[in-house]
């Protein structure tokens, strides 16, 4: 919970506070042919200060010299704890490829008058939000399905940190091109079953028609074996589970409230460790008694899979893949799951970068940048656990089976995610995984036969040269007979 942009906290004393709302303005990081591009004014505790908006102007630019200028007469004041606004003016049409939005928002708290740029955040330089038209839809296979199985909506609220609207969230969903969304909110700030229900409902009221499906779940905190608090995803569970440990509204006592079994029995679904070697704060240790997932934690308990991509590929990526490889390599048959950990979050990440005094921005848990994408078999997502599936932020890469029962590694790039750089398969056997380099040209789409002999398992990694990866789950060999 440190770890979020926040300037209404004081323990005992911030640089970062102000008696002002977070006012900040959002729009999904690309948006897929057909599809709208939203822009929001996102204001939260208006409540607490109250606001009045009088302009919002700005400029489109593009690397080919265009622009698109705007001047929004917006009159409102604003009050309420949350508020999520979507802003009509003109936008780029035909015109693919990235544009920059350059925009600023005039507003009043009192009679004081001032001017922000893209946000108020103090000592936070703003960031122009730059949104990728993309030529092409992403490259997925025919009758699968694409989603973010880690996202946090303004039922996330708390002193340090909250999440996006849900219509917000199923909108942007759209442009950025996901077919499914799994809302986690945390246990702690989900509070109990009321709160939950409330969610659910909410959630079932959204607009269903031609939009992404959104589905109610959880990020529950519970107890490792060193009785430390992690963090669980669970998808579409019908009733609240409780965890409280490290939500900080209980200093005096941190102790997860379940062990990590009991979470998942008491959810009754198929459940995921989050985040499994995140890198924490020594605070968020210290204070929450947070902690990190192992391999008696992984392979002890009925856990589904790992989302050790969290929307971006640093230390904690491979400390996690790591982990599960070592699963892997043992016989536990555990899936990769890909997701952000948005908060909100639809163009780039604003953070704490040292606790009290400043803030970062980035691009690590963007909204719909990471995806899980899996066979669409007409039922909830993840209300069967999927025999097949791979990760990614932009290339498909995928093994399947075809009529002849032999297995394909199929690999699809587009313009807008770059010709492929490299493409790896992984064969694990005797306690070692060794690598195959596969030898490619200057091309978009592949197509290898592959053969699983008697390895324990093979699976696949690509990436392409705009940066862009992708991994598929673990293939395994069938019995010998």
């Amino acid at each position: 919970m440190l770890h979020y942009a926040e300037t209404h906290f004081r323990f005992p004393v911030s640089r970062l506070y102000r008696k002002e709302p977070v006012i900040l303005i959002d729009a999904p990081f690309q948006v897929c042919p057909g599809a709208p591009c939203p822009v929001w004014l996102v204001v939260r505790n208006a409540n607490r200060f109250p606001v009045y908006i009088n302009e919002i102007y700005g400029e489109w630019k593009n690397a080919n010299g265009q622009n698109i200028s705007f001047t929004l007469p917006v009159q409102q004041q604003l009050n309420k704890a949350f508020h999520f606004e979507e802003l009509e003016f003109q936008k780029p049409t035909g015109s693919l490829g990235l544009w920059l939005l350059k925009i600023f928002i005039k507003y009043k708290i009192g009679e004081k008058e001032q001017i922000c740029e893209r946000w108020n955040y103090p000592y936070l330089p703003p960031k122009t939000l730059a949104i990728n038209f993309l030529k092409e839809q992403a490259p997925k296979p025919s009758g699968w399905i694409a989603g973010d199985t880690h996202v946090h909506s303004s039922y996330t609220s708390d002193s340090v940190e909250f999440g996006a609207g849900l219509s917000v969230l199923q909108k942007a969903a759209k442009s950025v091109g996901l077919d499914f969304v799994c809302i986690t909110d945390h246990s702690y700030d989900l509070i109990g079953d009321k709160r939950f229900q409330k969610m659910k409902k909410e959630i079932a009221n959204v607009e269903t028609d031609n939009y992404p499906s959104l589905l109610a779940g959880e990020e529950i905190s519970c107890g490792n074996s060193e009785n430390q608090n992690v963090h669980l995803l669970a998808f579409g569970n019908e009733n609240y589970v409780k965890g409280h440990g490290d939500g900080g509204r209980r200093w005096w006592n941190t102790k997860p409230d379940l062990p990590i079994q009991k979470a998942i029995e008491e959810s009754k679904v198929f459940c995921f460790a989050a985040h499994p070697k995140l890198q924490m704060l020594f605070a968020e240790k210290f204070l929450l008694k947070r902690g990190h997932w192992s391999y008696k934690d992984l392979t002890e308990n009925k856990i589904s899979g790992i989302e050790f991509w969290n929307g971006f590929r640093g230390k904690d990526f491979y400390k996690g893949r790591e982990l599960w490889i070592k699963c892997l390599l043992t016989g536990h048959k555990l899936l990769p799951l890909g997701g952000n950990d948005a908060h909100g979050d639809l163009n780039c990440y604003t953070a704490v970068k040292k606790p009290l005094w400043n803030l970062k921005c980035n691009n690590e848990h963007v909204f719909g940048q990471v995806r899980t994408v899996i066979p669409d078999t007409g039922k909830t997502p993840f209300s069967e656990l999927p025999e097949n599936l791979y990760i990614t932020d932009g290339p498909a890469l995928w093994i399947e089976k075809d009529n002849n029962d032999k297995f394909i590694l199929h690999a699809k790039s587009t313009e807008d995610f770059g010709k492929f750089l490299s493409i790896a398969i992984f064969r694990g056997k005797d306690g070692a995984e060794k690598i195959e380099q596969i030898k490619i040209g200057d091309l978009l789409s592949y197509d290898f036969e592959i053969n699983l002999d008697n390895n324990l398992y093979t699976r696949a990694e690509c990436e392409t040269c705009m940066g862009k990866f992708a991994m598929t789950a673990a293939v395994y060999s069938p019995p010998v007979v």
